[in-house]
């Protein structure tokens, strides 16, 4: 069994098969994960996605959990990071002043008016995000393609193997934390 990371970019997790799309990340893999994922079925035992997954459009995001629901073997799991809609919306409604910290403190983009509506647009079109989630579609979607998606915290799992991954934390970024898992 092998686990693998997918969109690892210039982040690779030891002891994982890193797979990006861009060779100048160096991943074991190269490979488009917009299309079937180059892996033979039951191959997995942990799959990891931190920050990839809202790059894609909702259908290819779709065909791209029922790849990995294909990869898992029974009983995998895989830990699902994205944006979190829900958290990031309801910030700029209440025009929370966290939100432009969090610009001003992560993103090297400066801010021309430095209000909560240039970071709610910046934020969605310079990180490539496509398709954003909140909690509940997130579950939707998971079901659709074949797991059960448990919401969790950041750095926390069920899963030794998934405890202590994770990138983006509540301090740097607007996340939802997820382990997804076979069924």
């Amino acid at each position: 069994m092998i686990k693998i990371n997918f969109g690892s970019g210039h982040f690779p997790l030891q002891g994982w098969v890193n797979v990006d799309s861009d060779p100048g990340c160096n991943p074991d893999v190269v490979a488009d994960l917009g299309k079937p994922l180059p892996f033979d079925a039951g191959c997995a035992s942990h799959l990891h996605s931190e920050d990839f997954f809202d790059q894609l459009p909702l259908e290819l995001a779709c065909a791209f959990l029922r790849d990995c629901h294909r990869l898992l073997a029974p009983g995998g799991v895989m830990r699902l990071l994205t944006p979190d809609l829900a958290q990031l919306a309801g910030m700029y409604v209440a025009r929370d002043p966290r939100l432009l910290q969090l610009w001003q403190d992560n993103v090297p983009v400066p801010l021309k008016t430095g209000r909560h509506c240039e970071v709610l647009n910046l934020g969605m079109r310079l990180g490539g995000h496509t398709f954003l989630y909140d909690a509940e579609t997130l579950k939707h979607v998971l079901a659709e393609c074949g797991f059960e998606g448990r919401e969790v915290s950041y750095n926390h799992s069920a899963e030794p193997e998934l405890r202590g991954i994770d990138l983006r934390s509540p301090d740097n970024a607007i996340s939802l934390y997820f382990d997804c898992y076979r069924i």
